[in-house]
């Protein structure tokens, strides 16, 4: 059988459409919009380094968006203590390339949380439907005058049958001089699959309590939103499989669902855990990484704050899926134990 006889236009099946949000603080955003027959739906922002800002499976949102909403990168401000006025969060905001952390001044110049490439706008958007799903491609520079010049070369693949979003991306340094980047894909999940029936898992592995002391025996369980409640963060070393991929999931188990993250370990050997069950800012972030996110001075300091060789380059590979089911998050959970 012909499917495509049932079928007018190819949107009927895999919708890729490209968009621009009207009104309030995302006036202006361009992006593209995806949906396959799954039930997986997702929004890729043009405007702010191809990343996902919606994703929801099946109509149940997977991703954690804070009280600013999608926020157009004509509001994005820099200066000291005002990230919390405009990060929007989303499925993927992708921090650096110069800064993972909190901002601090290096070398005269000023470095704000979690960098500048997340509302930075990629040049040479390319999207391109097939028989396998829909590839967007893209390049987003972070540079200064008399100083870097980094390229984040990004490629996401959605697919037309199937329920995992893959993201590959290449630092291309272009200029002579050996440069220090740091990468961090803040990766945040929200209600409903965050809620007090959700746990976290992960592969074989230290973890580590970024805030100091032992970590907390509930640092994988969560519970409802308090109103009065500091935010939590842990760091976790992997295991890869026989591909180099390690992974991280959240599951809710009263709703049958989770939604997970696989990352290429050699290229990012952290992942951040980013925990905040407060009232209204309630969210769960999985994050690889290649430092410690202690911003770029202390990384330096501290002997790891990578660097790229002049016009040297590197690979990362991310991918959020989702788990349907118990028998798909039991068969997870047995390929995490077998690490």
């Amino acid at each position: 059988m012909n499917e495509l006889r049932y079928v007018g236009h190819e949107n009927q099946l895999l919708t890729a459409r490209r968009i621009t949000f009207r009104g309030d603080m995302a006036d202006g955003v361009n992006a593209i919009e995806l949906r396959n027959r799954q039930g997986l739906c997702a929004t890729c922002l043009e405007d702010e380094c191809l990343d996902l800002f919606d994703l929801s499976f099946k109509g149940t949102n997977l991703a954690y968006q804070t009280k600013n909403g999608l926020v157009a990168n004509k509001f994005f401000n820099a200066a000291p203590g005002e990230f919390g006025f405009n990060w929007r969060a989303g499925m993927l905001y992708t921090c650096g390339l110069t800064n993972c952390g909190g901002g601090c001044e290096d070398g005269g110049a000023y470095h704000p949380t979690h960098g500048r490439i997340g509302m930075t706008p990629a040049r040479n958007v390319n999207v391109v439907r097939d028989e396998n799903g829909v590839t967007v491609t893209g390049t987003v520079r972070d540079s200064a005058l008399f100083g870097h010049q980094l390229d984040l070369d990004r490629t996401v693949f959605f697919p037309a049958e199937g329920k995992e979003i893959t993201i590959r991306d290449t630092v291309i340094n272009r200029e002579a001089l050996e440069a220090e980047y740091m990468l961090l894909y803040h990766i945040n999940m929200g209600y409903p699959l965050l809620s007090p029936d959700s746990r976290v898992i992960k592969g074989k592995g230290k973890s580590i309590n970024k805030q100091g002391g032992e970590m907390p025996a509930d640092w994988n369980l969560c519970h409802e939103p308090l109103d009065v409640k500091g935010e939590e963060l842990f760091s976790h070393s992997n295991t890869a499989d026989a591909e180099g991929f390690a992974y991280a999931a959240l599951i809710n188990d009263k709703l049958g669902l989770g939604c997970y993250v696989k990352y290429s370990l050699e290229t990012l050997p952290i992942l951040i855990h980013w925990k905040s069950l407060r009232s209204h800012d309630y969210a769960m972030g999985l994050e690889p990484s290649n430092t410690n996110i202690m911003g770029r001075v202390k990384e330096r300091e501290n002997g790891t704050l990578p660097k790229l060789p002049g016009y040297g380059r590197a690979e990362f590979q991310v991918s959020i899926g989702v788990l349907e089911g118990t028998e798909e998050i039991a068969a997870f959970e047995k390929m995490l134990e077998a690490l």
